[in-house]
């Protein structure tokens, strides 16, 4: 996999307005698959999800909730985090490379939404002809820094940079990122990655690291990265074709 994404370091003009939010992960047994047969699965069911709407984006208002932290010194001015030193907005864990999660953070499997998202909509695909199954899962700030590591000695980090996240920068270390089929930008072209990119907000799911839009992510397109945001927020990104730092005027850079 190319493992995992995501970021730390630019200014931020809007201001922020983070409510506190205390989020219970429970560990769950990691559903990473192996490669099922194309046959396989035949049938199951899934809820419907509402018709794509597009909303404006929206900025955040500066200043912490009650009971947030302060944010870090190497951190964005006017930036604030809660209490376990996690970047919030609308409850929505945000990670990328201008914001980097605690090397202390990490729920030690994926978040049990997510499991039971990725086991409907890997059904409806299966009824659909398609494959789908999970490469990776949950990676803690350890497994991502022996991965980063390695990576920048192969191609040096201005290249790791581009397609791997620095440890603590890691969407995977949430419990909210999944990595499926194929790790190829080819994958994005093939039906199942057409299917996935055309569906997976129904689920609750998007593409987190879109084709043209490095400049905004910092990361280079990634058709099989999957990030849980629930189905709300899923759709509306996925109809007005944002991604999370345009959503909330985030800058993603190291």
């Amino acid at each position: 996999i190319t493992m995992s994404t995501h970021r730390t370091d630019r200014r931020v003009t809007a201001g922020l307005a983070i409510g506190t939010v205390a989020i219970a992960l429970a560990v769950v047994a990691t559903v990473v698959q192996s490669r099922p047969a194309e046959s396989s699965h035949a049938s199951s069911t899934t809820s419907s999800a509402p018709a794509p709407t597009a909303l404006p984006p929206r900025g955040i208002a500066m200043g912490a909730a009650s009971g947030a932290a302060a944010a870090p010194a190497n951190d964005l001015a006017g930036v604030t985090f809660d209490s376990d030193g996690v970047l919030r907005i609308d409850g929505h864990v945000v990670v990328n490379k201008s914001f980097a999660l605690p090397a202390t953070f990490g729920p030690g499997d994926l978040d049990p939404a997510l499991v039971a998202a990725f086991q409907a909509m890997q059904a409806e695909a299966a009824a659909s002809g398609f494959s789908l199954w999970i490469l990776s899962g949950y990676r803690s700030h350890a497994h991502q820094t022996d991965n980063y590591t390695q990576r920048v000695a192969e191609v040096g980090q201005e290249t790791a940079d581009r397609g791997m996240a620095r440890p603590g920068h890691s969407e995977h270390q949430t419990g909210l990122a999944i990595d499926v089929n194929s790790l190829s930008t080819s994958f994005g072209a093939t039906p199942t990655g057409q299917w996935v990119a055309q569906n997976a907000y129904r689920f609750g799911f998007v593409v987190r690291y879109p084709d043209g839009k490095e400049a905004v992510t910092g990361f280079k397109y990634e058709p099989w990265h999957l990030r849980y945001l629930g189905v709300e927020l899923a759709t509306e990104l996925t109809a007005s074709g944002l991604t999370l730092e345009e959503r909330y005027g985030l800058p993603s850079a190291y």
